[in-house]
């Protein structure tokens, strides 16, 4: 029986689904991304609630709503070929029109697709889109979807001047880019149509980015000085300068994760307990993380304290290195009546020493908020907001209140009040070779009971606090030559697709890791390679390498350890185009240019019709 796909498109929120950037199918994720939301399982053991450091002033688990417990696996997306909406009267914000969406007949995924109904939102409106040779519908089963409604015409009216005025200050011919599992593929012209829509012209409505029109270094990746050394939102630890609970401060930002109104935890217990997580071996998923317990002379011990003998937070070793926009981390999109703003991120690096011998460190912190805003116009608002930046003189006073106004979007207390803790945050990570070799990726997440406490250290997570985590889309490297080869020949089609995500075991065999390992210098092949004869796919092979936290900060992509390090320095993979071969089998030679990727895509998003991201194509990557 074929899946009632039109719910499918309605109601699943997977975060793994990643929206475009521009035409066709197209993806993107840079560094560690976004990583699945862990789904509660029927037989889960619960954790020991003898074992919370603080009671909670509340139940954590009231009133929380399934929308944090998606399934591992995410539903197929179709792939869209076009799509035109025909205006039957005046041209309006709201005419009458018929609306013809065409999928890709020579992609395989689609035919899950054919003879059934597809539901799109645009605007308050429900879009039904046939292709069963029913209400409007010519042909059953051809993969030409019929819908009526209603369609804006006046601001598709209103993108073409824009794209024209953006012509007419270009020295270059403008053109969009189109991604599939982050490598760019091709550019494609941009052009503005006509303003005079006639009544039955076939109009196409396409997703359209233009990234001249986003500054990275004010949009996407902020590091300019006068923003990380903000006197007012930011506190130096190496120089004592600032405010040391500045709304940018890892002080402020922990505080508010621990939210002691509400969990009953005091953030200074908070932090103290993350940090405990290096002192003694940690077994997730059965795998072992050893210990580091160089963290207690390297951080634990010079960290100032209170007179109470508790971490000083206001005195916290940890400067700001970077704030950095990921809407393209967003999850099912507003043109399926749901949606999501991606991530807001905050970077930390660690210090040590004291005084001119006081500098950052290999040891960075990584805070990752989920943007909880659903709907096409509060996502665009959103995205209209982080583009507004590239216009502000960058570490300006305005330019750093505007900042400041869109980090609180998200790092504020309170702000979730479905999620653990009522915080925004979806993961801590780590990424770090200071306190041992070789270089180590961590994650944390807070936890509640509707979600999965398998994924968790054992014995369980705890109410409350930051707590290990399986590493998104990585087995652990036991598993390199047993199950990660059945496992990607039995999943080759959605690997390829985007629809996959590493399960915490296969079959009874244990499979995603407790934390993800980059050697130096990186493994040519990489890692996650076998020879054809054990994974004949190749591309599969890829793709699933390149998604896992090794592979993604190591060798697949021939890079070394960070995206952004200590001293905010870029990977060449943030850098602009960058040409690799397959470091596998050395061909194909594929370009990726993650910049040019959230450019295109925080403008499409900020400008154009949600319909626009009907031509999503799924892709599993998250880091």
């Amino acid at each position: 029986m074929k899946p009632v796909v039109s719910s499918l498109w309605k109601h699943s929120r997977s975060v793994r689904w990643r929206l475009p950037f521009a035409l066709l199918a197209s993806s993107l994720a840079v560094g560690c991304g976004q990583p699945p939301v862990e789904g509660s399982e029927p037989d889960a053991p619960v954790a020991d609630p003898s074992a919370q450091v603080a009671e909670p002033v509340v139940a954590l688990d009231t009133a929380l709503a399934s929308a944090t417990n998606d399934p591992d696996e995410a539903p197929a997306r179709p792939v869209v070929e076009s799509l035109v909406a025909i205006p039957q009267g005046v041209t309006s914000k709201a005419t009458a029109s018929l609306f013809e969406l065409k999928l890709d007949a020579k992609r395989s995924e689609n035919e899950q697709f054919r003879g059934q109904t597809l539901a799109m939102a645009e605007g308050s409106q429900q879009l039904l889109f046939r292709d069963d040779g029913q209400n409007g519908d010519a042909v059953a089963g051809d993969l030409l979807f019929t819908a009526s409604g209603t369609f804006d015409f006046v601001a598709l009216q209103a993108e073409q001047q824009r794209i024209a005025q953006a012509q007419s200050q270009s020295q270059e011919p403008l053109t969009t880019a189109v991604f599939e599992n982050r490598a760019l593929v091709r550019t494609v012209p941009v052009t503005a149509m006509s303003t005079v829509f006639q009544v039955g012209q076939r109009v196409p409505i396409r997703p359209i980015g233009l990234a001249s029109l986003v500054d990275p270094a004010r949009s996407l990746i902020i590091r300019a000085p006068a923003v990380i050394n903000d006197p007012t939102r930011t506190w130096d630890p190496c120089t004592n300068a600032g405010n040391p609970a500045g709304k940018w401060t890892f002080n402020y930002l922990m505080t508010e994760m621990a939210n002691q109104p509400f969990t009953g935890v005091a953030p200074t217990t908070f932090v103290r307990e993350w940090v405990r997580q290096w002192e003694a071996p940690r077994t997730i998923n059965s795998f072992v993380s050893p210990a580091r317990t160089n963290i207690v002379p390297k951080l634990v011990t010079p960290w100032p304290k209170l007179t109470t003998g508790e971490l000083n937070l206001a005195r916290s070793p940890f400067k700001l290195i970077a704030i950095v926009n990921r809407l393209d981390l967003a999850g099912s999109n507003p043109a399926y009546g749901a949606g999501s703003a991606g991530e807001g991120r905050f970077i930390f690096a660690a210090t040590e020493g004291t005084g001119t011998s006081c500098h950052t460190t290999p040891f960075l912190v990584i805070l990752e908020y989920g943007v909880d805003k659903t709907g096409c116009a509060s996502i665009k608002t959103y995205a209209q907001q982080w583009q507004a930046l590239s216009g502000l003189a960058l570490g300006s006073a305005s330019y750093n209140a505007a900042l400041e106004a869109l980090t609180e979007q998200f790092a504020k207390r309170d702000l979730s009040p479905r999620k653990p803790n009522r915080s925004s945050i979806n993961q801590v990570r780590t990424n770090e070779n200071w306190l041992f070799n070789p270089w180590e990726l961590r994650e944390f997440r807070l936890w509640n009971t509707t979600v999965n406490p398998n994924s968790f250290a054992s014995p369980g997570p705890v109410l409350g606090l930051l707590n290990s985590h399986t590493v998104a889309q990585t087995p652990d490297r036991a598993t390199k030559t047993t199950v990660f080869p059945s496992y990607v020949n039995a999943n080759a089609a959605s690997i390829v697709a985007g629809t996959y995500s590493v399960p915490l075991v296969v079959g009874a065999t244990p499979f995603r890791g407790g934390r993800s390992i980059v050697p130096s210098p990186f493994a040519t092949p990489p890692f996650w390679s076998l020879p054809a004869a054990s994974i004949p796919n190749r591309q599969a092979r890829h793709v699933f390498s390149l998604n896992t936290c090794d592979g993604c900060h190591g060798d697949e992509l021939g890079i070394s350890f960070t995206h952004v390090n200590q001293n905010g320095a870029l990977s060449p993979f943030l850098s602009g185009p960058m040409v690799v071969p397959d470091r596998a089998d050395g061909a194909p030679v594929r370009t990726f240019n993650e910049v040019l990727a959230r450019q295109t895509f925080l403008d499409q998003t900020a400008n154009q019709s949600c319909l626009t991201a009907a031509f999503t194509a799924t892709s599993a990557s998250v880091h």
